[in-house]
């Protein structure tokens, strides 16, 4: 039980209140895996292996369940749930293509190699766990092996629900870590494997460290591209095919993109609905001065602020009341008011204030038996054993009841925001109103606690309140005007060219996404936008959907799908803008380059129409120039200046932004000296450090097929 109570404190708070639920799983869109009329149940498929939805989904709730542990039952947003997919659809790619690459080598992960690493305690992914050493902070192999032990030998009719809960969200939690680190293990083994076959030699290391050591002053002169007015050269259709057939590879995209444009219109409450609001707040602040049972009317009213019988500091009450806070007496109400940095109608009232400790050291036995009697006769014999004898051994005694001792802090913060009423209320306000070294009995939850307090910390000032926070919100008529007037423009307008041509005068706007991929969680940064996005990837090209409900519900959305961009290479219509820019300025450098031919000197360059001269320093080759007079970066400047002697000129050189002519003036050694060996050493650790960096997966990815289907199901 010792080994359960530290992994109990090291796993955040965990939460303390009798009969609450110790985590709350979050299973995200479960129910909405399987949709009616799906002729398939893959959320993808990497290179030919099938991805099941279920499959994908256990992931999900696994990763999920972990993520829950660590932050003691916390749900996770709407945001963090798209991420924790996001997060698992990635490493689950990345591990299936070396795990593929890895077999064909023969690479496996042993049960020894494991146990090897876990005893050792020193991978990332053992470090972060909840199992580490108080003392050390250190991962604690033992405290494993204890807590393995106990959880093979639980007794399921002897243990609480809550004990075996627990013991199964810490098995679950284990074996999450477990499967995570022997897929690390194999990839560490796999990049190992690749590292080891990074070589260097003294010919690229000499190479590598003369470019960055050496550096030159170099005149040059250029005559940019911007000197030849656009209409004195003339650009074909071919033109354009021959930039875009040189570059062919960058315009390759691997999964299949849409370009949309949607309407989004955000409904927001009418000054008719805010005066309604304002009304029966007004009404509910009345009832406050009076009410008998205050959480009753505060859940009646729909307030935004929960109500807890047990008292909170001032960061557990809304800025906007902490504000006022010092403006009502106790048992008075405040308000109603409006709240402009919330945009809420409120009312509170103040039952009390009192200086109680922030943070609370404790341990506790819980004593109960299905015999009433019996269970108060030993609960009494307990306490007072206990508070007769003060050298009483707890531990002892705890032990002999198969429970924890070890101490627990708990604060504030850990129950701040939630609503706590009856036996949860009476067990926290005890609690915090022991003093350091007392001992109290409990009859709570149907059987009885006796807790020590050990110590107590940061005496602040603490508040009971009643608050009544209602955010402005539209009502049903409003929202049907929107609706209807919007649902009016989409019955006569059900092209794309016909919602471009109309939305303005109509009071619309249409905006544009150049690049919609179906991993996308969003339309647009809108919320509840998931039956938009599967529609947008189910329909045809011009196509105008109908309308969709999104955000809190409180946004309609209108998509049109402008073009469908498949996986491969995009056609050079895509980018026919750009490529006829670069082509412009091939043409132009045709031009320049032909009334150029006999330049042998810089004076001779100078001479050429358009000509700029300037100066540049410290140009070497291991990074490229940046010429301000044109302005540009420039590679090609840096290669060449590396290449050339002092005094010697280069002739005509292409940049990216004009014809440059160049002459070193002076080449200079830097101050560093030649380590053939540590030079070879940096070599292979940059190559490793691209490894690390994800460049093999990155490649893997790329010569793959990978499908991600996800946005049908998720």
């Amino acid at each position: 039980m010792a080994t359960l109570q530290s992994i109990r404190k090291h796993g955040a708070f965990l939460v303390i209140i009798i009969g609450i639920a110790l985590f709350a799983f979050i299973a995200g869109d479960a129910a909405k895996v399987f949709q009616p009329g799906m002729n398939s149940q893959n959320v993808g498929e990497i290179n030919g292996k099938k991805i099941e939805a279920q499959t994908f989904q256990q992931l999900v709730e696994e990763y999920t369940q972990a993520i829950n542990f660590v932050r003691g039952g916390q749900s996770l947003t709407e945001e963090e749930n798209a991420q924790v997919k996001d997060e698992v659809w990635n490493t689950l790619v990345s591990n299936t293509l070396i795990e593929n690459e890895a077999a064909k080598l023969g690479l496996t992960v042993t049960t020894a190699e494991l146990q090897a690493v876990i005893e050792e305690g020193t991978n990332p992914l053992l470090i972060q766990s909840a199992f580490r050493d108080q003392a050390t902070g250190k991962f604690s192999s033992s405290m494993l092996m204890n807590f393995l032990a106990q959880y093979a030998e639980l007794d399921q009719e002897m243990a609480s629900p809550e004990e075996i809960d627990y013991y199964n969200q810490v098995y679950t939690y284990w074996k999450f870590i477990e499967s995570n680190l022997k897929s690390s293990l194999l990839v560490q083994k796999y990049e190992a494997l690749i590292t080891a076959a990074q070589l260097s030699n003294p010919v690229a290391a000499e190479h590598t460290f003369s470019a960055r050591n050496n550096h030159a002053e170099v005149a040059y002169v250029v005559v940019p591209f911007n000197s030849v007015a656009d209409s004195l050269v003339k650009v074909t259709t071919s033109d354009i095919k021959k930039v875009y057939d040189a570059k062919k590879e960058i315009y390759k995209q691997p999964a299949e993109t849409r370009a949309v444009k949607y309407i989004d219109v955000v409904v927001t409450p009418s000054q008719a609905d805010r005066d309604e609001l304002n009304k029966e707040v007004a009404e509910y602040a009345e009832q406050l001065a009076t009410a008998d049972d205050l959480g009753a009317l505060v859940r009646l009213a729909n307030s935004a602020v929960a109500y807890s019988e047990v008292p909170v500091t001032a960061a557990g009450l809304p800025e906007d009341v902490v504000a006022n806070i010092a403006n009502v007496a106790e048992g008075t109400v405040y308000g109603p008011y409006y709240n402009q940095a919330d945009d809420t109608y409120n009312a509170f009232r103040i039952l009390a204030t009192t200086q109680l400790p922030d943070s609370v050291q404790y341990r506790q036995l819980q004593i109960a038996d299905a015999d009433a009697d019996r269970a108060t006769f030993l609960a009494d014999s307990v306490f007072n054993a206990l508070k007769a004898n003060k050298s009483a051994n707890f531990a002892e005694i705890a032990q002999a009841y198969g429970q924890p001792s070890d101490p627990v802090w708990v604060a504030s913060s850990h129950y701040e925001g939630a609503s706590i009423t009856g036996d949860n209320a009476l067990y926290l306000n005890t609690l915090f109103g022991m003093k350091k070294g007392e001992l109290k009995q409990l009859n709570i939850g149907g059987g009885y606690l006796i807790i020590e307090v050990l110590d107590t910390k940061n005496p602040v000032e603490k508040y009971t309140a009643a608050v009544i926070k209602r955010p402005a919100y539209f009502s049903n008529e409003t929202y049907a005007e929107a609706y209807n007037k919007l649902s009016a423009f989409v019955a006569d307008n059900q092209t794309l060219a016909d919602m471009e041509a109309n939305a303005e005068e109509a009071g619309f706007r249409l905006y544009p996404i150049a690049e919609l991929n179906n991993a996308a969680h969003t339309i647009g940064g809108v919320k509840g936008t998931r039956e938009a996005l599967r529609w947008v990837f189910g329909a045809e090209k011009g196509e105008v959907s109908h309308i969709f409900e999104a955000g809190a519900n409180d946004h309609l959305m209108v998509v049109a799908v402008a073009d469908i961009h498949k996986a491969g290479y995009r056609p050079v219509e895509d980018f026919a803008a750009l490529l006829e820019v670069q082509a412009l300025n091939d043409k132009k450098a045709d031009q320049i380059l032909a009334n150029a031919k006999g330049v042998k000197s810089m004076e001779e360059a100078l001479a050429l129409a358009g000509a700029k001269a300037d100066t540049l320093r410290r140009v070497n080759f291991s990074s490229p120039a940046y010429v301000s007079k044109v302005p540009a970066s420039e590679p090609v400047v840096s290669g060449a200046a590396a290449g050339l002697e002092e005094g010697e000129f280069s002739g005509a050189i292409k940049g990216n932004g004009g014809i440059y002519f160049l002459q070193v003036i002076k080449k200079n050694a830097g101050a560093s000296k030649y380590d053939a060996e540590a030079e070879q050493e940096t070599l292979k650790a940059a190559a490793t450090r691209n490894i690390n960096d994800g460049s093999i997966v990155n490649e893997l990815y790329r010569k793959g097929n990978i499908e991600d289907n996800r946005y049908l199901f998720f």
